[in-house]
């Protein structure tokens, strides 16, 4: 599946985009049943789920099943490789929102690959593209990501603008505040919906205030 000019140059402008149709729909729902399996809870049995967020890597072939040729094709044209499509993973890392006590507030805004103790330099990029898969439907305020639209324009030019200030990631996260990032967008992805982004998309996990978790995976090239 080869994505469409409209959908490049969209990633191009936003930093980000949200596709759907990667994924059937018996290889997302067979990769969040071995996701609460890994988890050792029920989805219809709160009592069982973690009492806080849920980060684990995972290598479970239904899970890595998720990194179809569409996803990996899709994944090669937007991060501007000349490949026909990338490696599939041999693991990933779970990400989980488990629901929280209210009032949901907007997120701060990071980049990854921004911890000190991890020296990843701005220049070039320390990853080629971002991706998040998610495993079930998402629900307004239901720790939806919050991505900022074309802010990694605005965060490469801050980079440039002192290149020897901002040299390591961390250090440019630390002064996302000198950007102008407008206001960001929550997304709402259904199951097996794939959300991804450039290396410097400013982006956040949103709290969860609804009834049901969100079950996503995180991945990078």
């Amino acid at each position: 599946m080869s994505l469409s000019q409209t959908q490049l140059e969209r990633y191009r402008r936003d930093g980000y985009i949200l596709l759907s149709g990667l994924i059937s729909n018996d290889i997302a729902a067979a990769a969040e049943a071995a996701l609460w399996d890994c988890m050792q809870a029920s989805p219809d049995d709160a009592g069982s789920w973690p009492d806080s967020d849920y980060a684990k890597g995972h290598d479970r072939p239904e899970i890595n099943a998720c990194y179809t040729d569409d996803y990996l094709q899709a994944a090669a044209q937007l991060c501007g490789d000349r490949t026909d499509r990338l490696n599939a993973p041999s693991g990933t890392l779970a990400i989980n929102i488990f629901p929280s006590a209210g009032p949901w507030q907007k997120p701060k805004p990071h980049i990854d690959h921004a911890i000190k103790e991890h020296g990843h330099k701005t220049f070039p990029r320390p990853f080629r593209i971002a991706t998040m898969t998610f495993l079930n439907d998402v629900a307004e305020h239901g720790g939806g990501t919050a991505v900022w639209p074309a802010s990694q324009a605005h965060i490469e030019a801050l980079a440039h603008s002192d290149e020897e200030r901002y040299e390591y990631m961390w250090a440019l996260n630390q002064e996302l505040h000198q950007a102008e990032l407008g206001e960001p967008s929550v997304l709402t992805p259904s199951q097996g919906d794939v959300l991804f982004y450039h290396y410097l998309c400013a982006h956040a996990g949103s709290a969860n205030i609804s009834p049901r978790p969100r079950l996503a995976l995180n991945y990078k090239w």
